[in-house]
Parts: structure tokens; sequence; C-alpha cells
């Protein structure tokens, strides 16, 4: 029957959505085997998704060298394969600085098919998942042309048969390497070393590398950050230096600068906040045991997919016990109001490490709920990169268990980010919770419809509406009405919301100053009647001013009451409700766009800035929560798959809905 293939097709759609929502959300972690040094015996296969043995080079008319050591390549393709780990061939590398074959190649079209076909019948002999291409480095011009040319070539090739295709490239300064490489590559792995020399591989210098790819277009999913296990300017292992007496919570040593435990969880937290993986040159050059950095980076990995670290919403309460990383503390049971778990002997040099989801960029007020027996502590917020935020200094509260709010101001940028709380003297310090609160002054402005200062087409009438007095009718295509003199007082985000009926629906736009400033259409709905009256909103980025407001009919049939300007964050406006109960929030609840990639709209009869939101995924663990401090929610940072919403409205009415979240 039709009907029945219509349900297999369906049933077969959802399960390859889920297969490659899956394949989306794992977090990459790439070790470079060589083939002159490691075991493939000792290699920690758990920790790891992937691994590029390195190197096979290319000949100048496009064959290929003999591979080195091949009976350790078949060696490590079944035993990784048995782990579940895949394995690509690193083709090219540093050589001494030598790109002549790559030069050859990218310049013949006659020596590119011969090059993608031997690389084709190489990975088929090895049984390997794919080709990692390290030409280091493509020149400007003709150079960077035919490397785009040849890896666009190679990804026909190796997606025609279902393996990965991946380039290593230099960590800032890549403008050799064309934008258009980014859709031929499943991913880009940013050597985000080698960058100086003593100071070669800093954690600013891989924020850097992250924002400069990002920055020219470089998608998320597609970012994997480098990191070396080796130090400059002597080139040892980290294993060596440690050897010689290292620190392995240290970066500096005897004159050498390298990736200590911290540094490398520190990378770690970057790369999944801002990317999708992590790399590693090169897995031989690591210790062993509990200063193993790929131990340290699996530990992060484990805490960021697991249950004790969700990403905590800002404006919102962010619990002690639920950070990402920490550094030398306990959890013990609190008996601060609400109970729960608090995090102890937090002492001098501790930190713990937050994964956080800022709604809007600004000033909180920051509240530290603390407890000290002994007094004497000093703590500060920071951001990743180590840069404080703000600090206080912790007195003696009487006891462990007696609680007392610190407050202080700070000023955090929008986004998904990492932030550390570190304990800079501590003789002793509990800490039950963070609660950050806007401080931004509130702003919110209401304006008549009938105030309009100049109009075309329009009448104006009584209205049954809430409030009485008169709204704007007779409202055809193409006529507006103009507001002069509105002022957004700071630059940022803005909710304008518009009182509206209609009894078939419309189109309104906005603008300001006689169009010079589009800020969209907003869809009407059909209300059912020229007297019944709904919201409807749109959220707009406004550079602080005073302007002429402009409401544009893009189609007539509807009456207008209302505008109202509400500075994100801000406090919800006197006599604003909400939906009273659950019924009536869920009949007049519509959420879009779904599938969603980055925002998640509500639209509403009911202001719903102020409610309670929470997000949790098919295992029911909640990945996000917080307040509503405007009609949508950045759910950027959310790995790709299938959610439940939770809103929870003024009155307790509650309503969920069920939405995906696509990759970018």
């Amino acid at each position: 029957m039709k009907t029945n293939s219509l349900l297999k097709r369906a049933i077969a759609l959802v399960l390859l959505l889920l297969a490659s929502l899956t394949t989306f959300a794992q977090f990459r972690v790439i070790g470079y085997m060589p083939s002159w040094a490691g075991d493939v015996s000792t290699v920690q296969y758990s920790k790891l998704t992937h691994i590029n043995y390195a190197f096979l080079l290319p000949t100048t008319t496009g064959g290929l060298q003999p591979i080195e050591n091949p009976s350790k390549l078949q060696s490590l393709v079944s035993t990784a394969h048995a782990n579940g780990v895949k394995v690509l061939i690193s083709v090219g590398g540093w050589n001494d600085g030598n790109d002549s074959g790559f030069e050859s190649i990218g310049a013949n079209a006659t020596y590119r098919n011969t090059f993608v076909t031997n690389l084709v019948n190489f990975a088929n002999q090895y049984n390997l998942d794919g080709v990692d291409i390290d030409w280091e480095y493509p020149d400007a011009g003709a150079s960077a042309n035919n490397h785009a040319l040849l890896m666009q070539q190679l990804s026909t090739e190796m997606h025609s048969r279902g393996k990965l295709l991946t380039a290593a490239v230099v960590g800032t300064g890549g403008a050799s390497i064309l934008n258009s490489v980014f859709t031929s590559v499943d991913f880009l792995n940013l050597m985000a070393y080698d960058y100086n020399n003593f100071d070669h591989s800093t954690y600013d210098y891989a924020s850097q590398s992250i924002s400069y790819w990002r920055g020219r277009g470089l998608p998320a999913n597609k970012t994997v950050l480098g990191v070396p296990f080796y130090g400059r300017p002597t080139w040892e292992s980290y294993a060596q230096l440690l050897a010689r007496g290292a620190s392995p919570n240290a970066d500096v040593f005897d004159g050498v600068g390298y990736n200590g435990i911290p540094t490398i969880k520190s990378k770690t937290n970057l790369a999944f906040d801002q990317g999708s993986g992590i790399m590693i040159w090169e897995l031989s050059q690591d210790a062993t045991g509990a200063n193993s950095l790929l131990t340290a980076i699996n530990q992060v990995v484990l805490q960021r997919n697991g249950t004790t670290a969700p990403v905590q919403a800002i404006p919102g309460r962010v619990e002690a016990e639920k950070f990402a990383t920490q550094s030398g503390t306990q959890t013990e049971t609190t008996t601060d109001t609400g109970g729960g778990l608090n995090v102890s002997y937090f002492d001098g040099g501790d930190w713990l490490d937050y994964s956080v989801n800022v709604a809007a960029a600004g000033s909180y007020t920051l509240s530290f709920r603390v407890a000290s027996a002994t007094g004497g502590a000093t703590l500060q917020l920071r951001t990743s990169s180590g840069a404080v935020l703000g600090s206080i200094n912790v007195g003696n509260t009487g006891g462990w268990q007696s609680w007392q709010t610190i407050n202080a101001t700070v000023t955090l940028p929008a986004g998904r980010q990492t932030l550390r709380l570190y304990a800079v003297a501590s003789t002793g310090c509990n800490v039950n919770w963070l609660n950050f609160a806007s401080a931004t002054p509130s702003f919110s402005t209401t304006i008549q419809a009938e105030a309009y200062t100049s109009m075309q087409g329009v009448q104006t009438e009584t209205t049954t509406d809430t409030g009485g007095g008169q709204n704007v009718g007779y409202i055809d295509a193409t006529d507006w009405m103009a507001y002069a003199n509105v002022n957004f007082p700071t630059t940022g985000t803005y909710l304008i919301e518009y009182r509206v009926a209609s009894p078939s629906g419309s189109t309104l736009s906005s603008d300001l100053n006689a169009g010079a400033i589009q800020l969209g259409n907003v869809t009407i709905p059909a209300t059912g009647g020229w007297q019944t009256w709904t919201t409807v909103s749109q959220t707009v980025t406004i550079t602080a001013g005073t302007y002429s407001f402009g409401v544009y009919a893009q189609a007539g049939g509807w009456n207008f009451n209302w505008l109202r300007i509400t500075k994100a964050g801000a406090a919800r406006p006197a006599g604003t409700t909400l939906a009273t109960t659950s019924s009536q929030l869920d009949r007049n609840l519509d959420l879009y766009p779904n599938p969603a990639a980055r925002t998640l709209h509500f639209r509403s009869e009911a202001n719903l800035a102020g409610s309670q939101y929470q997000i949790v995924d098919v295992t029911g663990r909640t990945v996000l929560s917080g307040q509503l401090s405007a009609a949508d929610l950045d759910v950027a940072a959310l790995k790709a798959g299938v959610y439940t919403v939770r809103l929870v409205a003024e009155g307790q009415a509650s309503v969920t809905r069920r939405f995906v979240k696509e990759a970018e």
C-alpha cells in the first residue's frame, strides 16, 4: 500500500537523521602517529576517535614514495578498527620545507589525476578511513588555486567512497588556503603551535587560531584545535621534559615552553566551546600514567559529555558543583538553603571551570555564595584565557556551613564560553553557587499607535482592547505611521512588540529614519476579528541614538493599538502579564524555526520575557536552563539532536515543545 511505503520512507529518514546527528555530536580527538616513533600496542585507543599515520610522501609526477614501516601501519589499522578508532594516512608534512612534490602535482591536471588515483588505491590497500593532506605550505596566487583544485578533486573521490578528507593548516596567517577548501574537507586540523620559539603554543595563540579560521567562515563543526606534546626551543617531548624534572602542571621548564595538564585541559574546553575536536602532534611524545596529556584531554571529554557539567545559563544561577573541570577541590552535602552540594577544600591555587551561555553581552551583578571558618580567601572570576573579570575577599563567616553572599560587578560577552573561579590566596573556603543578574539599567517604553507624528492613509477609532482608548485602523497596503524622537539609550538587542488585530492575517515591517535602517518584517496572524487582539514581536540590534520609528503596512487588513520597545535583559514592564494558565499558554505558543541552527524564537500572545526555561536532551539530562530575557533563545551551543523545551511562566503556567537542533 502507498501508506506503508510512505511510512517506510519516513522511518528511514528518521534513522538517517539520527545517525547523522550522532556523527556530528561526537567530539573528535585526533592523534598523529609517526612512522618512525611510537608503539602501536601502547596507544590509548579508548581516548581517541582518529589516528593519522605520518607521513606518505608524493613524487613530483603524482606517484607515491614507499611508505615507511608498512607493517606498523597495517598493525595500527587493525588494532584501531578493533577499538572503534578511524585511521587516516597523512600526506606530506614539513619534509624539511620541501613541498615541490605538491607544487608540481597541483599545477598539472595529469599529475593531479594520477595522485588522486594513487591515494584512492593506497587507502583501499590499507583499509584506511580517509586521507589527511599536510601541504606545508601553498603560496599565494597560482599555488593557492592549485591547492584548492587538488582538494576539490580529492573530496569528490574520497567522499564518493565514504572516506574522510581532512587537512592540516597553519594556526594563523593561512591566506594561501582558500575558503573554497572549507567545503571540500570534513574538517581542518589547526596547527596552533610553532608560532614562536619559546612561547610557541600558548593558550592565547590557540584562541587566536580558532578566531582566525572561524572569522574566515570555517564552521565550528569543521574546526579542530591542534596542541603539541613537545616543547621548544629544544624540541624535547613532554615525556622527556618530565624525566628531566619539569612539572606536569606547568608550561615552562629550564627555558623550554610546553603545555602541561592545566593548559591542555583549558585548550580542550576551548575546542569544545568554539570547535569540534582537538588534534595532537604527536602520540609517542606523551607521558604515561596520571601525567598523560591524552588522559587529561579524555577527562575533559568525559566531563563535557557527561551529566556533571551542563551548560549553565546567564543570567541565572551557576551551581558550584556543576563544574566542567576543576583542580584541588571536593564536593560535600550543604546545609545552606535549598540543600544539594557545595564545593569545599577550595585553597590557594585551586580553580573551577564552568561552561556557561551568556544570553546578552553586558554588565552583570555577580553574587558569590561562600562560607569560611578561617577567612582570608581571595576569589577571582576569570576568562579561560586568564583575564580577571572580578574578585572578592571572603572573611570568617563563622563556620564552613555558615553562608554569606558577597557581590561584585562583571562585564561579559555574549555566547558560549568557559569561566574560571580561581582561589588567588585562601586558607580554606566553601562555595555553594554563583548568581549572575543583569546590571544593565532597565529600559522599556510603550508608544500608542495613534500618537504618530506623521502618517499615510490610516484612521483612528475606539478600541475594545485592554486599557481602552483608540487604535489605528483602516490600514491598507503601503500605508505607514512614523513616531519621531524615539530614544534607544544603549547599543544592543531590543524586543519590539506590536499589539495588532486582523480577521485574516497580514504583514507589517518597521524601520528607522524613514527607511534608512530596515528592521525587518513581522507576520500578523489571523486573530479572528478587528478587535480580537494579539501581540507579535521581533528582536533587533540597534545602535544607541534617537530615531524616527516607522511602521509600514506590507499588506493591509489589520488594526494597530500600540508598540512596546524593551531592552533585552531589562525587567518586564509594570502591567505586563504572562499567560495565567498552562492551557492558555499552550494554545497560543508558537516555536520556530524547527529545526533550528542558532536561534529558537517563541511567539505568543503573552510576553514571555522573564519566563523560566529548561531544555533537556533525549536522555532526560538538562543541557540549558535559565530565564528568558526576550522572545528568542540562543541554542547555537547545543549539539545536533532532538530536545524538549519547557517554559514556566508567571503563575506557574507551563508548556513543553519538542524541537530539532540542526548542525550549522
